[in-house]
């Protein structure tokens, strides 16, 4: 399985800790988010990474340059442009080759990967998104899902959220090739414009519905909230 992971990101809300670097070499704890992704990652199996970067991308290229010392093979995408979460996408597809799994470079992530891809590959989905509840889904991008996982509706923050429920968006998933082909924009939000799209064509789209831990650590209180989750937890991130 390869994974791509969203590194753009500028974190102005984390200034100035992010005064010389992207937000992804933030540390949580002992080291940046990302590495702590790397980790995730090639526990979970995979072998190879895509790394989509922005914002002072030398920085993530000078820290993990090809993966050599980390155990997997590192390759960076590094957008001329901002392109957007989705269109950073679809510019990485010359280095993808078959299915692939997304994640967005600012979050803590204890999510047992093997047990998504095996409900994936069991509902023969061709995207698998995984969500949990939201504390403000009132606010907050919703998919509704059936009671087999099924997601019947994408209900966006500014939509009437009648009936909508309280399941949100964690920022990972799992895509067969085919989902390149909806991606016509060059410059997207993943979500906003790609979960419309998967719905109205008909694809078999789920949401994995977990409350394992993950959670980005774009502001000081999240950070901490990371940082608190890591230290008692620790037996997760050796």
């Amino acid at each position: 399985m390869k994974l791509l992971i969203n590194t753009g990101g500028k974190g102005e809300r984390l200034y100035p800790l992010t005064k010389d670097i992207p937000k992804p070499l933030v540390k949580v704890v002992d080291k940046p988010v990302l590495h702590h992704l790397v980790d995730w990652a090639k526990k979970h199996g995979v072998n190879e990474v895509v790394m989509m970067n922005g914002y002072k991308s030398e920085k993530i290229i000078e820290y993990f340059g090809n993966g050599e010392n980390f155990g997997l093979k590192i390759i960076h995408s590094n957008e001329p442009y901002a392109l957007g979460s989705g269109g950073a996408i679809k510019f990485a597809k010359n280095n993808i080759d078959g299915e692939f799994a997304y994640i967005s470079g600012d979050l803590l992530c204890a999510v047992d990967f093997n047990k998504m891809l095996d409900f994936h590959k069991k509902n023969n989905s061709e995207m698998t998104v995984l969500v949990h509840k939201s504390s403000h889904p009132h606010d907050s991008d919703i998919l509704k899902i059936d009671s087999s996982g099924k997601v019947e509706r994408f209900i966006s923050k500014h939509d009437d959220h009648t009936d909508a429920g309280d399941l949100s968006n964690a920022g990972l998933c799992i895509m067969s090739e085919k989902i390149l082909n909806l991606m016509e924009k060059e410059i997207f939000t993943f979500e906003t414009y790609l979960y419309p799209k998967v719905l109205e064509n008909g694809i078999n789209f789920y949401g994995y519905n977990s409350e394992e831990f993950i959670s980005d650590m774009g502001t000081f209180d999240r950070l901490k909230k990371c940082e608190d989750f890591v230290k008692s937890n620790q037996h997760l991130f050796n």
